[in-house]
């Protein structure tokens, strides 16, 4: 693929290219590289450092089996190689370079975003513009009847949507059938009356029955069906554990095709289930989404090309353990959240402290991501101008819109009044034009007949009918007066046309007599009606003319009103957006501190609560208030959709923003990653060059003597370093350890007594009597307690098993919060300082002896520079052992709770089993005894269990860090040797001659990659400013010279 002008393909690196060897003495190139902090110039960099492993791998393992160098340095170059797969596809998509299914298919998402809201919060409607597409994420259409993630990654093969549908196990689905048909089947074995009400657990299962078993009646349901027969089904056994694929190139064709897997459309009708209604499925064809435990759609979206993922999660709540085991793994494991709410609820509703409830609250704490929360409120264009004016007072400040409203308002009226004035008058004109042609007829008529008839009579002409006298348009008669004369001045007053009068005596009974036309008379009187017609038509184009002005005066008006509209509805919107964005704000951050004030107000809590700036966590906090419709509206994909013509610009929807924003959540890892990638090559090149240099820094008039107690000082430091690094790391465990038991283990006891002592009123609260004016004082229907005891404890929002631990993980937070946010890190902070003081040590006592002897100065330097990169290791590890411990601890403080539900299984189990006369009070009682009797020792059993589970984590990692030490400590004793004790030459001439080759084919690749890396990192890097010069330079091949 050829690059283009801003994305350069990486060089090629060649060991037998025409290039001077790597001169060992001065700095790599890629050291100021690493440390640049933005990413797209970092993963440039680390691109080229892929293609030097990938030449440097396949000089060495290219030499004979038996040089032990090819063994350390393949084993040291391809522990890099490991770490480059991990990223290695996310780096070449951001820089636009080709890469190989097979490392596609290894590479992990590095940021993975939670997306959490309410049915109807307009979650798939912000995935889809989030995404630039019209419709791509599937949606449910009875979203109860199940909870299935789906996840959305970048796609980096060929075909641009791709999709894969995992379906649960065969465990599973035989669990969820067992919950299933005890919530179908009542007490007498009958399918409860409630099935055709989808609202209900028992209308859920039918639902799901019938969607895989349609010729399933519910006869056979409730009388022989059973688990085992329903799993071993063929078409359902055939997807269970199994997964399927879609791809496409078309986005409404996967969409399609997608939709019909996941949608629980009724398949006879072609309508979806309505809430209160029982589908009516004629049809045979089985719908499987039901079995379908997680979606992962991968599409080409710039907004997750540098390695972001969104998870849509329904909730944890499903009947199903596998897909809630799902939802709970990917809540567990999120780097952060995304909380959607509509805006027109997302400040009345309290949105930062309702649907971020106490535990969720709580559960951030824990997880260290107080910092990893953003709020999206959805549906801006939904707005009431008149009620955001006086809600936010606006009145004042859109006074000149409004009063520059009305006064078009009003000349538009008048304009309107004028026009239709002008449209009156333009209707008479149009009768008088059509009088006109009516006459003409009739005149044209007696032409005719006057030619055909010359010698007819004159007292048998008849002239034609006429249309009604207007007094101008018809010949007239000669009045007469008393004494028989013509009244020449008794005639119609002209009208504003020239009228034509035949004078004609009538010869008539009433002394009236009609003189015959003439021929002249006939053409004069036509000449008269065309010149009538003309000046009618004429007038008619004068008044269209003053209509036509008018009305491009409305048409101006309209036009200036809905722009001053649309600037009213815009400045409400943005109006609103701020003081929403600052309440949500200011209301996440209270919630955080009166739960903290909770904490610290517990009588039974001796912790100190971690102290926050809550100011700055409202400051910190993102939020986004969007309009996926508006988007897509002004993206040209809206179709009916009108509410993007609320928006003068796309910015104003905020979608631009928050895909700018998914790109940014991406930097910090992307710098960490490569940062480390970098620093350790610049080690591990640094490290080759002075194994492969065929420079003696030892003078060669040092005896064989001084030699020898160089190299006995030098053993001996790299002792005392391997020794003291594995201490250090020692003593770090020990802090650990010390810290865990200070601030967790020794709440442990307390807190399972104080969750104990609290568990009665607990299940009595769960047993008082429902009171419809009070809910929250307890009590639950006879179907919901079973429904909860159904599914052990846990539907959603109810979950027992967390109520129960609640006391005691209230009063274990503050400290489990303490040590992973506080203590941990201060801890591996000074580790990595300790360990680095005794690499100077070593050091400075490695110059002291040697300078007793004749070593080169240029050799000591060499070595002091490495210094600063055996830090930036050691650093590193510090921080891996820090993310390891904090995945590890996100997993094990959500264990307490496991550990209880184990314990009321059977309890639970027995209640739901409960049938008959007086089984809501068998339930009650039986659940109230149960927890009287086992609440001491599940409580302990819990901080026990997690307490086990945190020893065995910090003795996995006591041994990593053992291994890491041992690791640095010989990488560092291999750089000390390379230059002070170069070692013996090989005896043997092949392996001799075998190594000399390697070393010389090393040091021309260094030196053409210094080189490179030269031309990639140049002034330009620093100020993002792209020169010619230096673009050429980083678009260097080999053949060209490189400045």
């Amino acid at each position: 693929m050829a690059a283009s002008r801003d994305v350069v393909a990486p060089p090629v690196y060649s060991a037998t290219a025409d290039q001077s060897s790597f001169n060992v003495h001065k700095q790599f190139s890629l050291q100021p590289l690493a440390e640049h902090t933005h990413p797209d110039v970092l993963e440039r960099g680390v691109a080229v450092g892929v293609e030097l492993l990938d030449q440097l791998k396949g000089l060495i393992v290219s030499q004979p089996d038996n040089n032990a160098d090819v063994e350390h340095w393949t084993k040291r170059i391809g522990q890099w190689s490991y770490t480059l797969t991990l990223f290695y596809v996310v780096i070449l998509t951001v820089i636009a370079f080709p890469a190989d299914d097979l490392r596609a298919g290894s590479t992990k998402s590095k940021i993975v975003i939670g997306v959490l809201g309410s049915t109807g919060a307009g979650k798939s409607s912000l995935i889809n513009a989030l995404l630039d597409e019209e419709c791509l994420v599937p949606t449910n259409g009875y979203r109860a009847c199940t909870a299935v993630v789906t996840q959305i990654a970048y796609n980096h093969k060929a075909i641009p949507y791709r999709a894969k549908i995992e379906y649960i196990d065969e465990t599973a689905w035989s669990q969820e059938l067992s919950i299933l048909l005890r919530d179908l089947v009542d007490d007498d074995g009958n399918v409860s009356t409630e099935a055709a009400n989808l609202t209900t657990d028992a209308g859920v299962a039918w639902a799901k029955f019938k969607a895989v078993y349609p010729t399933l009646s519910k006869e056979d349901l409730a009388k022989t069906a059973s688990v085992e027969s329903l799993v071993g089904e063929k078409d359902v056994s055939r997807l269970l554990g199994e997964s399927c694929q879609i791809e496409d190139t078309n986005a409404a064709a996967f969409y399609q095709r997608l939709q019909k897997l996941v949608d629980s459309k009724d398949r006879s009708s072609g309508k979806k289930k309505g809430a209160n209604t029982e589908p009516k499925q004629a049809a045979k064809e089985p719908a499987y989404w039901p079995l379908i435990k997680v979606v992962k759609i991968y599409v080409k979206s710039p907004a997750l090309k540098t390695g972001l993922s969104l998870v849509d999660l329904p909730g944890v709540g499903d009947s199903n353990a596998a897909r809630s085991a799902v939802a709970e793994t990917y809540i567990r494991d999120a780097t952060g959240f995304w909380v959607v709410a509509p805006i027109n609820r997302a400040v009345d509703d309290k949105t930062a402290q309702s649907l971020l409830g106490q535990s969720f609250k709580r559960q951030l704490k824990l997880d260290e991501g107080v910092g990893s929360v953003t709020f999206i409120c959805s549906k801006t264009d939904h707005i009431s101008v008149r009620e955001t004016q006086e809600s936010l007072g606006l009145e004042d400040k859109l006074l000149p819109l409004h009063g520059r409203s009305e006064q078009l308002v009003r000349d538009q009226e008048a304009l309107n009044i004028e026009l239709q004035t002008l449209t009156e008058a333009k209707a008479v004109y149009n009768d008088v034009a059509n009088g006109v042609d009516d006459e003409m007829e009739s005149w044209q008529a007696r032409l005719q007949d006057f030619q055909a008839s010359q010698e007819r009579c004159a007292s048998e002409f008849k002239p034609s009918p006429k249309r009604k006298a207007t007094g101008w348009d018809e010949p007239q008669k000669r009045q007469r007066t008393s004494s028989g004369e013509e009244d020449l001045d008794n005639k119609h007053e002209p009208s504003d046309f020239t009228t034509l009068s035949i004078k004609a005596e009538d010869k008539c009974e009433d002394d009236v007599v009609t003189e015959p036309p003439t021929f002249e008379g006939i053409k004069s009187k036509i000449a008269e009606l065309l010149a009538a017609k003309k000046e009618a038509r004429k007038s008619i184009s004068g008044l269209n003319e003053k209509m036509k002005g008018i009305r491009k005066q409305v048409d101006d008006i309209k036009t200036e009103l809905k722009e001053i509209n649309s600037k009213v509805i815009s400045e409400c919107i943005s109006e609103r957006n701020i003081v929403v964005k600052g309440t949500i704000q200011q209301d996440y951050a209270l919630g955080m501190k009166y739960d903290d004030q909770d904490l610290a107000d517990d009588d039974q809590n001796d912790t100190k609560v971690a102290s926050r700036d809550y100011d700055e966590i409202a400051r910190d906090l993102p939020v986004f208030c969007v309009s996926a419709s508006g988007y897509q509206y002004l993206k040209g994909r809206s179709g009916k959709d009108k509410a993007g013509s609320q928006f003068r610009n796309i910015e104003d929807t905020e979608i631009p923003m928050l895909q700018a924003h998914c790109i940014k959540l991406t930097e910090v890892g992307r710098i960490a990653d490569s940062h480390r990638f970098l620093n350790n090559l610049s080690q591990l090149l640094s490290s080759l060059a002075m194994w492969a240099s065929d420079e003696d820094f030892v003078s060669s008039g040092t005896t064989k003597e001084q030699r020898a107690t160089l190299e006995i000082h030098l053993a001996k430091a790299m002792m005392g370093l391997r020794d003291g690094l594995l201490e250090t790391a020692k003593g770090a465990v020990t802090e650990v350890q010390e810290a865990l038991t200070e601030l967790i283990f020794n709440k442990h006891e307390p807190a399972a007594q104080a969750a104990a002592f609290e568990a009665n009123s607990t299940a009595l609260h769960w047993s008082r009597p429902i009171d419809k004016d009070d809910r929250a004082r307890g009590g639950y229907r006879w179907n919901t307690y079973r429904a909860i005891c159904n599914r052990y404890g846990v539907k959603q929002p109810h979950d027992w098993n967390g109520a129960l631990a609640g006391p005691m993980v209230k009063r274990i937070a503050p400290g489990w919060e303490g040590m992973f946010t506080q203590r941990l890190p201060s801890i591996l902070t000074g580790f990595a300082r300790r360990a680095f003081e005794i690499v100077k040590q070593c050091h400075e006592e490695i110059d002291r002896e040697a300078r007793g002897v004749p070593v080169g100065k240029a050799g000591l330097e060499m070595l002091q520079s490495q210094i600063s990169g055996y830090g930036a290791i050691l650093e590193t590890h510090a921080r891996d052992v820090r993310r390891s411990i904090r995945s590890a601890q996100k997993e094990l403080n959500r264990k307490y709770v496991p550990v209880i539900q184990a314990h009321l299984r059977t309890t639970y189990v027995g209640c739901a089993s409960e049938r008959g006369y007086q089984s809501f009070a068998r339930m009650k009682s039986i659940m109230e005894e149960a927890i009287e009797q086992q609440r001491f020792v599940m409580f302990d059993a819990s901080v026990r269990s997690v307490r086990k589970q945190l020893e065995s984590m910090l003795r996995e990692q006591d041994q990593t860090m053992a291994i890491r030490m041992e690791e640095v400590s010989q990488a560092i004793r291999r750089d000390y040797y390379a230059v002070l004790v170069r070692g013996d030459i090989p005896n043997a001439e092949e392996l001799r001659r075998s190594r000399e080759i390697m070393r010389r084919g090393v040091m021309k690749v260094l030196g053409t990659s210094d080189k490179v890396f030269q031309g990639w990192y140049c002034t330009d890097w620093k100020t993002r400013t792209k020169t010619d010069e230096c673009r050429n330079s980083r678009e260097g091949r080999p053949g060209q010279q490189q400045q």
